[in-house]
């Protein structure tokens, strides 16, 4: 079968972590025909095993994007149709689509002609992005990707239980809604001796982690809406001899209160990015992981992809009281910062069952998750088809919000200074390279 992905998730991005990459990469290993429509732009889509393809490839200029992400008015392509036939295939085809965005939307209806099935693969609860100032998805474009979709698949009850809500009361024809929960890729969390990365224990630690009477971790990227910051800072000052380090990016948006100001102390560490190898090295130096998630309606949509991979490293979590998490084993769900701190202080001295973890991770893998996607997409019926218009142009009454406008001035202003990095980096490449420094030795300019 052929299989389009359409993502707003770079190919690329937490070295391929995200479900839809996890989801093409398996399909591709089984022998599918696979392409991969990007949102967000790869760095180094040469390096990915699928076939990576971005807006601009497809008559998006940049600035396009960037303006359509952020609700305003756009210019689609208008030689689309030209662009895309080397993406369709003559044999039965899906898309599966992640991305209520409008310029996605556009894309849909010249593979629905072609007979390709469209499958609605629901990351997060729109309806509640606004307010948490994330600019790039409206109601109207989830509505549409939703009514004219096959199959809408949801990685949490709760947006299983949306869909199959709006889908009763729409009037029409009861959609087909799965659950397909997300999974975990167990191969990068499979370095467990610590002397791999750090040395003989008498050695020094190359990562500067800090330990103390209970160490905590934590990774991924980090925004006030999906770290609770005042819950941190009560836990933080109310054990100062625990040491508490959280690795990824933080702080990516000025306009947001920052994270690392707030929860500056001497037991609080901020760690760069890593690769999921080395978040697995880390993870030997902490006695449990945390997931201080503010309980919004919004975070008990989500299905956390760092917890399976907290387990798959054999330690156990310390999260807020997310519904979603409850039957996961060796994961204490608090209430409040007492809670969490007693949990914390329990979970840190009860020993692990690796073979108890072992047996209910092997049924969480990217690999199980996949079949069951499978299942759904190889009944889906293929029938070429004429959708009506998407919308287009600005979302509604995006021109008046200060907030979105000044959130675009400031991703301009981040692309402009990429430019002059890449610049400079290229500049002092030259500078440093062996055939500039031949030169110069020729022409006694050195």
């Amino acid at each position: 079968m052929h299989i389009v992905f359409i993502s707003p998730i770079a190919a690329d991005n937490s070295g391929g972590a995200h479900r839809p990459v996890q989801f093409a990469r398996e399909l591709s290993q089984r022998g599918h025909s696979v392409a991969y429509i990007e949102i967000e732009k790869s760095r180094s889509p040469d390096e990915s095993p699928l076939s990576v393809l971005n807006l601009q490839q497809l008559g998006w200029d940049e600035q396009t994007v960037v303006r359509a992400w952020y609700g305003f008015d756009y210019a689609a392509p208008t030689d689309l149709e030209t662009r895309l036939p080397h993406v369709f295939s003559d044999e039965p085809g899906v898309v599966i689509c992640s991305a209520p965005f409008r310029p996605a939307l556009e894309l849909l209806a010249p593979f629905a002609a072609r007979g390709y099935a469209l499958v609605y693969d629901v990351l997060d609860d729109i309806s509640e992005m606004r307010a948490l100032n994330v600019f790039c998805y409206d109601d109207v474009a989830e509505t549409y990707l939703a009514e004219n979709s096959d199959l809408i698949v949801t990685l949490s009850p709760r947006l299983r239980e949306k869909f199959l809500a709006r889908s009763s009361g729409s009037g029409q024809a009861q959609k087909n809604v799965a659950l397909i929960r997300d999974g975990v890729d167990l191969e990068p969390f499979r370095v467990q001796d610590p002397r791999v990365f750090y040395g003989e224990p008498s050695s020094p630690n190359p990562a500067g982690l800090v330990r103390g009477e209970i160490t905590l971790g934590f990774w991924g990227t980090m925004w006030d809406y999906n770290l609770d910051v005042p819950l941190l800072q009560t836990l933080t000052r109310a054990r100062p001899n625990w040491q508490w380090h959280f690795i990824g990016a933080h702080d990516l948006d000025a306009a947001r209160p920052s994270i690392a100001s707030a929860l500056a102390s001497h037991n609080v560490h901020f760690h760069p990015s890593v690769t999921r190898e080395t978040l697995a090295q880390y993870a030997t130096h902490f006695d449990a992981c945390v997931l201080p998630t503010p309980v919004t309606p919004f975070n008990l949509a989500r299905d956390p992809l760092k917890v399976y991979e907290y387990l798959a490293c054999y330690k156990p979590v310390i999260a807020t009281h997310l519904e979603q998490l409850a039957d996961m084993p060796h994961v204490y769900l608090a209430r409040d910062a007492n809670e969490f701190l007693q949990h914390i202080e329990r979970a840190a001295q009860e020993p692990i069952s690796r073979a108890e973890l072992d047996a209910y991770l092997a049924e969480q893998t990217w690999a199980k998750r996949t079949d069951a996607l499978w299942k759904e997409l190889n009944a889906l019926p293929h029938h070429a088809r004429t959708l009506p218009p998407p919308p287009r142009g600005a979302i509604p009454n995006a021109d008046r919000e200060t907030d979105r406008w000044r959130a675009y001035a400031q991703h301009l202003e981040r692309i402009v200074q990429d430019r002059e990095n890449h610049i400079g980096d290229l500049e002092n490449a030259l500078r440093e390279s062996t055939v500039s420094k031949k030169i110069k030795r020729a022409l006694k300019l050195d």
